[in-house]
């Protein structure tokens, strides 16, 4: 481990990134913090027994730069890895980044500067999907606007919640890739160690349990990016199915008194295990069918199950016990969506 031969009279900001075999992206990602307009940080690199050579990327870009440390450990899974960084962060903030992401050169100034602002346990950012084959440089807005301030929401923790358990800005919440904490607003708040799918979206969940309020930026300064040769570590087992299931069931039980995010998380439920069931399907994974069918019928029995539509529930047991004309169901709305798409672009 490299010491830090540095001191900072800012707020100190701890980036967390868990690393399992991605030498190849690797210093990107690092490049992308130690390039920050913001220097205050320390830079934790996590490797959780990669079987690559990504442990000695890390030595080596230990030695570039006295704010990275490097932690390697046995292979226990990324919450594991997360939660010995939480272990170890010195910082006021603690910043999470995936070791095959990058973020952009003002980001950790911009959520700082907000999360101080506002008073804002949590900030997080705008994040665009690119193909790991493409060329990509951030959009910066902020360089065509006179005002040059930031453009964000806050969002008491009220609000957070019920933006979490939406259809709006939901989907924001549920990674934990971009997000930065006030290191006080987290107590003793770890990972689930036992979850190794959606336990980023529980913690966050977690985390706004406990009272945070939160802050969106309006950037896409946080590039997630999609490498058809990693397809393979996101493969489908029935252990991934139920941990999704299982975090969904926690975070509906926390809802069930509160009526919009209780149907919410009832449709979302529904929802994950349908998509879930057409990718086993597609791949011809027939554990993970029974799994989700076994799933689907056991949610089905449940008391949130009727608060759903009566559309939602026709859809749920045609995917599970008629999947063709689901199938084609599907298709069909795929299709007037295009089309509707296509007709608004025209306009």
């Amino acid at each position: 481990m490299a010491g830090m031969g540095w001191r900072c009279m800012a707020k100190l900001i701890s980036v967390i990134v868990p690393i399992y075999n991605t030498e190849k992206y690797l210093y990107r990602c690092v490049q992308s913090v130690l390039c920050q307009t913001y220097s205050c940080f320390e830079l934790l690199l996590i490797d959780d027994g990669s079987q690559d050579n990504s442990a000695a990327v890390c030595e080596t870009l230990c030695a570039m730069d006295g704010r990275v440390r490097f932690f390697p450990r046995n292979h226990e899974g990324v919450s594991a890895a997360r939660n010995l960084g939480l272990g170890v962060a010195k910082g006021d903030y603690i910043f999470f980044l995936d070791s095959d992401d990058t973020i952009h050169p003002r980001l950790l100034k911009a959520l700082v500067e907000l999360c101080e602002a506002t008073g804002a346990a949590l900030g997080m950012e705008d994040y665009w999907h690119v193909d790991g084959g493409e060329s990509y440089d951030f959009p910066d807005s902020m360089s065509f606007r006179e005002d040059k301030r930031w453009e964000y929401t806050y969002m008491t923790n009220e609000s957070a919640l019920q933006q979490f358990s939406s259809g709006e800005n939901g989907e924001k919440f549920w990674s934990i890739g971009g997000k930065m904490v006030r290191r006080g607003a987290m107590e003793s708040l770890r990972f689930d160690e036992k979850l190794h799918n959606a336990e980023d979206t529980l913690f966050v969940y977690q985390l706004l349990e406990m009272g945070s309020d939160a802050v969106i930026l309006w950037e896409e300064w946080y590039a997630y990016w999609k490498y058809p040769e990693r397809g393979s570590s996101h493969r489908l087992t029935v252990q991934s199915c139920k941990d999704i299931y299982r975090c969904w069931k926690y975070i509906w039980e926390q809802e069930r008194e509160r009526p919009a995010g209780a149907k919410f998380c009832a449709k979302s439920i529904s929802r994950r295990l349908r998509r879930l069931y057409v990718r086993s399907r597609r791949d011809n994974n027939k554990e993970v069918s029974v799994c989700l069918r076994r799933l689907a019928r056991d949610e089905a029995r449940n008391e949130q199950f009727q608060l759903l539509d009566w559309g939602e529930r026709c859809k749920h047991y045609t995917a599970f016990w008629c999947y063709p004309i689901y199938l084609l169901m599907h298709r069909f709305c795929t299709w007037r969506w295009q089309c509707k798409q296509k007709g608004n672009g025209e306009k």
